[in-house]
């Protein structure tokens, strides 16, 4: 609603003459136009200063607020004037209170059809994007809107589209199917969120894929060379982004080519430099697996699924992509967008080494060959044995992989249900759209979550709900290929997005089994999650919350949910690029699920969820549902932003577990408590401001969320490159510059200083210590409010 007090000459003559009065000759008066606009740009005040109406200037400020200033002219007349002016401002007074009055009396209560403009704006407003908040339903409690959801809930048909996408094949990125899936969900959003809220990006990205030459393997001893034979049903299967060409060496056994694994075989005095790595699937994903072994001088990764980890049949073989990053990696730090020429480039996490996929009974056919001493106990299957080499003859193993680049078009697809107050703070929910073979846990589930989450606040909103603020449903493609669809779009807004964007759920792979709930991503949604399955009843039983079944495990919440962040994911691209609160859910079981194989069916995801497989996506929507509308509803954000303080004393209290190393080099961790400690008092400083202000008020509420949201921006080391090293979250990213880094090179300059360049370790320190500041003085507000000592 806007209001104006529009420039009136019986006004300004009124002001002079009672200036007059009191012997000053008018220089300046002030004439306020108070303006509020719940557009894109969010709420807006305009006030404006007139001494002349020809000499003007304005100035704008931070988050929407603008201010003009204009010279008045001086309008000397008769005293008659403020009787007219008083009178007149009498009948305004009189006027606003009887409206003021009359909007706080209870009215009659009203039918959504009578009152609940189209939730969607219509062409005509389309300019102007003027938002009209409804009283009466704007007062929905929380209460009512879980209840809402719950109802609208209960005529859910997941199953429905898990089978439709599951069922339609060839669905890799940028394929037919994949493009008839993206059809599909258009029409969707188009159907629950009306043609002016949907829209679509298309990036062009570089993809490996199979060539017309198969990938090989051989057995070669001397002059004899044997090929090993690779199932036909396999002969799609391959590892993205794997280097290409010829590599001979020994075969080495290395468990899951985990670091602790390769540091196992170090210790063992097992050569690794210039084998064939064979490891086990699980654990970390293919691209680490490759990365550890490259870091250990090997020459090929062989990577299958072990019948103890995966109830697989036999001959079948896993897909997986071996870049060690996110996106396309021929445009690393920068979109892929309408074909733009960029110089020649590569993402630093790119192989320089061989891999490929194989099944279990290939592997069996190769370990059972090979000699050396003994597999530590915890690797054994049967007797195993570490190598490197064949236990009769000198054979090695020869990898041949003829894998292709090629440039192909894919496109993201978003909706929208746009906020009332706050249109431009929103939250994103995403999920992956293509897949490797029927791909019903791995993107069926994510997708129908997406489309019945969209048709439930859709719902919700035709019933009179007026969200604060907007969501977005995102859907992505690229996923398989190291989450491409979402980490490019991010690339594309990244000015912005980290002003915008108060968190980002992920919903891919959200149902891989029943009884168990898991939780990842960024501290500052823990404790959201946390509140929110306290009021979600668990599949397994009608009579325990999920909480409440998760701590009958384990009474510490933390250790019985939380996993670590899978770094091939959407919610890693949002939090350790973006610097985006994200935050990834799943119901799971003991067993591992068969995803990126052939075996990724409806049946066999049924299978894992015990037939409930509506219920357990049910319960999953509304986990999310509950959270989603507690931060597009509550006038503060629940993000817990104060949980940065006591992780980051885990990890100084690590780095100070080597202050001796420190000290001799005429280095102390003073500062880096120093700053730490100016967050903490950050943090509770903030706290205890909003305690004692009033959240009603829409500007003041914005401006703490600002400072509350951005949070996690701050984070990210603003002092290393970002085509170099994309993940630059302090805690969460990869690379020597993060804490974890940090304690990792200070184990090093124990064990080994003649190999550690403790120069790098000082530079890191201090860009970590200040990269601490930062965060603490953007959270502390305006700089006349930091009281940093140097």
């Amino acid at each position: 609603m806007v209001s104006k007090l529009h420039h009136n000459p019986k006004m300004d003559s009124a002001r002079s003459v009672i200036s007059n009065l009191f012997g000053g000759e008018p220089r300046s008066y002030t004439r306020f136009s108070l303006t509020r606009q719940t557009d894109g740009d969010g709420s807006r005040v305009e006030m404006k200063l007139a001494e002349t109406e020809n000499d003007e200037m304005g100035d704008a400020m931070a988050d929407g607020m603008e201010t003009h200033i204009e010279k008045p002219h001086n309008n000397w007349k008769s005293m008659c004037f403020l009787m007219t002016a008083i009178l007149l401002l009498f009948l305004i007074g009189f006027l606003v209170g009887y409206l003021a009055f009359r909007g706080r009396a209870p009215g009659k209560s009203l039918s959504v059809s009578e009152t609940t403009p189209d939730p969607f704006i219509s062409e005509e407003d389309d300019d102007d994007d003027d938002y009209v908040v409804d009283k009466e339903f704007s007062s929905l409690h929380f209460s009512d809107l879980k209840k809402m959801l719950q109802d609208v809930l209960n005529s859910s048909n997941l199953v429905l589209n898990i089978r439709k996408v599951s069922q339609t094949s060839n669905r890799e990125t940028g394929s037919e199917g994949d493009l008839t899936i993206t059809r599909y969900i258009r029409e969707q959003f188009l159907e629950k969120l009306g043609q002016r809220n949907v829209w679509f990006d298309t990036h062009y990205v570089t993809l490996q894929v199979n060539s017309k030459s198969p990938n090989r393997i051989w057995i070669v001893d001397g002059a004899k060379v044997k090929e090993i034979e690779l199932e036909e049903k396999n002969s799609k299967v391959y590892c993205p982004y794997s280097a290409t060409g010829n590599f001979t060496g020994k075969l080495l056994y290395g468990n899951y080519g985990t670091e602790a694994d390769f540091k196992t075989l170090k210790s063992m005095n097992v050569p690794v430099n210039g084998s064939v790595v064979i490891v086990r699937a699980g654990k970390i994903s293919f691209a680490e697996k490759v990365f550890n072994a490259e870091q250990m001088k090997a020459g090929g990764v062989l990577i299958y699924p072990d019948h103890r980890d995966y109830a697989l049949q036999l001959d079948v073989a896993m897909f997986g992509h071996v870049h060690m990053g996110l996106g396309d990696p021929r445009t690393p730090g920068f979109p892929s967008f309408n074909h733009t020429q960029f110089p020649p480039t590569k993402s630093s996490g790119l192989p320089g080494i061989l891999a490929h996929s194989i099944s279990a009974n290939v592997a069996s056919h190769l370990l059972g060959m090979m000699g050396g001493v003994d597999a530590p106990i915890g690797w054994k299957d049967k007797e195993s044995k570490l190598g490197p080499g064949f236990a009769n003859g000198d054979g090695q193993v020869m990898m041949e992989v003829n894998n292709v680049e090629e440039v192909t078009a894919m496109h993201n697809v978003f909706g929208v249900i746009k906020g009332n107050e706050e249109p431009d703070h929103y939250v994103v929910i995403g999920a992956q759209r293509d897949s490797y073979g029927p791909g019903a846990a791995e993107s069926g589930v994510g997708t129908a979550l997406l489309l019945e989450l969209a048709r439930v606040f859709s719902k919700m909103v035709e019933k009179g709900f007026r969200p604060r603020r907007s969501i977005i449903f995102a859907s992505w493609s690229g996923g398989d290929f190291g989450a491409i669809g979402a980490t490019e779009w991010l690339e594309g807004y990244m000015s912005v997005l980290h002003l915008k964007v108060s968190a980002y759920f992920s919903l891919d792979k959200a149902v891989l089994g029943r009884s168990d709930f898991k939780m990842f991503g960024s501290s500052m949604l823990h404790s959201l999650i946390q509140d929110t399955i306290k009021m979600v009843m668990s599949p397994m039983s009608p009579t325990e919350t999920i909480s409440q079944r998760a701590k009958a495990s384990n009474e510490d919440w933390q250790e019985a949910i939380l996993m670590p962040t899978p770094v091939d994911t959407s919610v890693y691209a949002f939090l350790a690029i973006g610097g985006i609160p994200a935050v990834g859910l799943r119901f799971t079981k003991n067993d591992i699920y068969p995803y990126n194989t052939e075996e990724d069916t409806l049946e066999k995801l049924t299978q894992f969820t015990d037939g409930n497989l509506e219920a357990v996506g049910r319960a999953m929507a509304e986990v999310i549902g509950i959270a989603v509308i507690k931060l597009i509803q509550n006038h503060q954000l629940p993000l817990d932003y104060h949980k940065y303080a006591d992780d980051l004393s885990v990890y100084i209290n690590q780095i100070a577990g080597y202050g001796s190393e420190l000290q001799v080099r005429g280095l102390t961790t003073q500062w880096l408590f120093s700053a730490r400690g100016d967050f903490y008092r950050a943090a509770n400083d903030l706290r205890s401001q909003i305690l004692s202000s009033d959240m009603d008020n829409v500007l003041l509420c914005r401006t703490y969320n600002n400072r509350i949201m951005r949070v996690e921006y701050h984070f990210l080391s603003p002092y290393v490159s970002v085509n170099g090293c994309p993940y630059r979250h302090l805690l969460y990213g990869r690379g020597n510059h993060t804490l974890p880094g940090i304690v990792e090179q200070l184990k090093h300059l124990r064990m080994n200083p003649d190999l550690v360049d403790f120069n790098m370790i000082r530079n890191d320190l201090a860009f970590a210590t200040w990269t601490i500041q930062g965060a603490a003085n953007a959270l502390s507000g305006e700089v006349w409010t930091i009281s940093n000592e140097f």
